[in-house]
């Protein structure tokens, strides 16, 4: 009688009906799986939280599909299996993982939390939660640069430091050519004159094609706020230290204070080579996952400028005595 009856039921009555019965120890598993389902969220809250025999399927596929309430209720049932809270990785928002970060009965496996490294709206947000709990390894901080809270940008610096004393030391009597790269000198030159003439599209298209970042990537590297993404970016193709002045001054100079200025500089002198292209190694792969993502949502994706990304890169063919010439698409402002 009730399952017929629940539907015509009125909403503020299916609520009441949900917290009386959700706890209960009697009540029948097919009546708490219809409340569970149901499409108010707030009715379907009190049983996704309470109820002990909902299935794995029904939870992971609210994980998985939503809403963010129901989520929410189910990252408080008080256990959970690894698959339902493989899911919440994948699809919660910043307040449902949180919940999961403070609960001390939960551990994050590191494929939990590999996933929520790739998360570059959870990162931004629970960076530091996150690496309290030591659920940021150390590819996804480097790859996450970009959206960390500033006190972790330190850290993944330090972390991509010591990634390139890792490779150096794993080939040993490596030395690198002392001719000149010309493909690489080509780029730089090319990178100067677009930040003198300002052209901020030619600029991040440039240094799109230069690095193999997604456009996405480098116009975001373009914002006020982003002076150390574009050091580092720069530092990756090897511009000099004078270049790289004049660029941070005619892109970020307008809306810059001179003491930050000078702290990029500071940074640019300080980073390795090596570190450089080990942040935006992480940053490519992370563009990767990206489009992978996207491409498993739609068949029909594409990238959004119609660009395709080269198939070797500068930064992927450091050390190698390339004789190709890369060839710039012109901007329609350039």
């Amino acid at each position: 009688m009730a399952r017929n009856l629940l539907p015509d039921t009125p909403i503020e009555d299916r609520r009441e009906i949900s917290k009386l019965l959700s706890g209960h120890a009697e009540i029948p598993d097919d009546l708490q799986e219809v409340l569970a389902r149901d499409d108010d969220p707030q009715t379907a809250a009190p049983a996704l939280r309470n109820s002990p025999r909902l299935s794995v399927d029904l939870l992971k596929a609210l994980a998985n599909n939503g809403p963010e309430l129901s989520r929410q209720a189910i990252a408080e049932r008080p256990s959970l299996r690894e698959s339902v809270i493989d899911a919440l990785c994948d699809h919660a928002e910043a307040s449902v993982i949180k919940i999961l970060l403070g609960r001390d009965d939960i551990t994050l496996s590191k494929t939990h939390q590999a996933k929520l490294s790739r998360r570059s709206e959870i990162v931004a947000t629970l960076g530091l939660e996150l690496a309290g709990r030591d659920a940021l390894h150390p590819d996804g901080l480097m790859g996450q640069f970009l959206h960390l809270p500033a006190p972790l940008k330190k850290q993944a610096i330090a972390t991509a430091e010591m990634t390139s004393l890792v490779k150096q030391a794993q080939t040993p009597g490596g030395t690198m050519s002392q001719r000149p790269d010309m493909n690489r000198l080509q780029i730089q030159e090319v990178l100067v004159k677009a930040a003198l003439d300002q052209n901020r599209t030619s600029f991040a298209t440039l240094l799109s094609q230069s690095l193999g970042l997604s456009r996405q990537t480098c116009n975001l590297l373009m914002h006020e706020d982003q002076g150390e993404g574009l050091t580092i970016a720069l530092k990756a193709l090897g511009m000099p230290e004078f270049e790289t002045t004049t660029i941070l001054i005619r892109m970020l100079g307008e809306n810059t204070q001179l003491i930050d200025l000078r702290g990029l500089l500071r940074m640019h002198r300080t980073l390795s080579n090596g570190a450089a292209e080990a942040l935006v190694g992480q940053w490519l792969l992370h563009d990767q996952g990206n489009q992978r993502t996207a491409a498993r949502h739609s068949s029909q994706y594409q990238d959004a400028s119609g660009r395709k990304l080269p198939v070797k890169t500068p930064l992927a063919d450091r050390g190698a005595n390339t004789r190709k010439k890369v060839r710039f698409a012109k901007s329609s402002e350039g």
